[in-house]
């Protein structure tokens, strides 16, 4: 969404996930389950201390990229793909938009983004970027068909990630991990996720039990988006919050009317305001059918930024903890 780069509230976040230290124990590329239609990388062997080098990895593209050691110059042209280095312990060189992104991401408050470079916002500056010489660039992109990456390739190996990472953290820690030797690292970081997870719904299940629950991201006038989220609404692996009739069952967002916010009328509802965007909030507050709403007359409407509409990991670390500090505060 053109409007990614905002943030407003901020609220703790789980720092012992970037804790502890990688397993001992050893491990092969069975170890690591990969969701269906994704990317495998084919290892030569896994030994105590990660990846013998060289060996193969093939990407999103179906590229198979050869590797010669673990990448330690890293770069990156998409925020998901930051946020999963950052809890796999990886500060990479460069990023796109960095500079916007450590004054305004909320989802970064306890993690150590200083020093990255910016690799620009609306273009990739490519002259910045083959003065870093960076031995890995991880490269996001949306149509495998017409890949555009000569001038990547140019500069350094460059590995392609598509939509399975981008809605799918677990995921993206997995393969990302391949490519930078932290697959213990990876499987440490889902485990205490899961494990908080878990702990959280427990928190929500009797209190919540009867009650409905929807978040939305504001992104202009009239303009309300939802998708389900596993990791906020599902009951096994998610906080388990509960969905009113008539929600939708994507997990890519999709636009609602007010008329269907107004059918489901939640009892609990949580709004993404992004940076610049609070007018619009200030205007539907004074909208008379919002005010109709169950939540909005029980004053269950809880703001939160724009960290809340992503589904990636550092974001959907912020989110679970947002919403569970909201929802057990009383």
């Amino acid at each position: 969404m053109k409007k990614f780069l905002s943030i407003v509230a901020a609220t703790a976040l789980s720092v012992s996930l970037l804790s502890g230290c990688q397993s001992n124990r050893e491990k092969t590329t069975a170890d690591i389950k990969d969701s269906a239609d994704m990317t495998e990388s084919v290892v030569e062997s896994v030994t105590e201390s990660g990846i013998v080098y060289p060996y193969e990895y093939t990407d999103a593209a179906r590229r198979t990229i050869v590797i010669e050691k673990t990448p330690q110059a890293v770069v990156t042209n998409y925020l998901p793909l930051w946020e999963t280095l950052i809890l796999l312990g990886v500060k990479p060189i460069a990023v796109s938009g960095a500079d916007n992104y450590i004054k305004t991401w909320d989802a970064f408050s306890g993690y150590d983004v200083s020093g990255v470079k910016d690799l620009g916002a609306s273009e990739l500056n490519l002259e910045l970027l083959a003065q870093l010489k960076p031995d890995m660039i991880l490269n996001q992109s949306y149509d495998m068909k017409n890949l555009e990456i000569g001038n990547l390739e140019k500069i350094g190996p460059v590995a392609v990630f598509g939509n399975d990472t981008k809605m799918n953290w677990r995921l993206s820690l997995r393969e990302v991990a391949k490519i930078v030797n932290k697959q213990d690292k990876a499987e440490e970081v889902i485990k205490d996720m899961d494990e908080k997870l878990e702990a959280d719904r427990e928190k929500l299940a009797e209190k919540y039990k009867d009650q409905t629950v929807v978040q939305f991201s504001l992104m202009g006038k009239d303009k309300y988006y939802v998708a389900y989220r596993p990791d906020l609404y599902d009951k096994e692996k998610g906080l388990g919050l509960n969905v009113p009739e008539g929600f939708t069952q994507s997990e890519t967002y999709e636009q609602i009317s007010m008329e269907a916010l107004v059918k489901m009328n939640p009892d609990y509802i949580f709004v993404n305001v992004f940076d610049g965007d609070e007018p619009l909030l200030e205007e539907l507050e004074n909208n008379s059918v919002w005010k109709s709403l169950k939540a909005v007359k029980n004053e269950h409407i809880y703001q939160i930024d724009g960290s809340g509409h992503a589904a990636s990991p550092l974001a959907t670390l912020y989110t679970v903890n947002f919403i569970t500090d909201k929802l057990t505060a009383d």
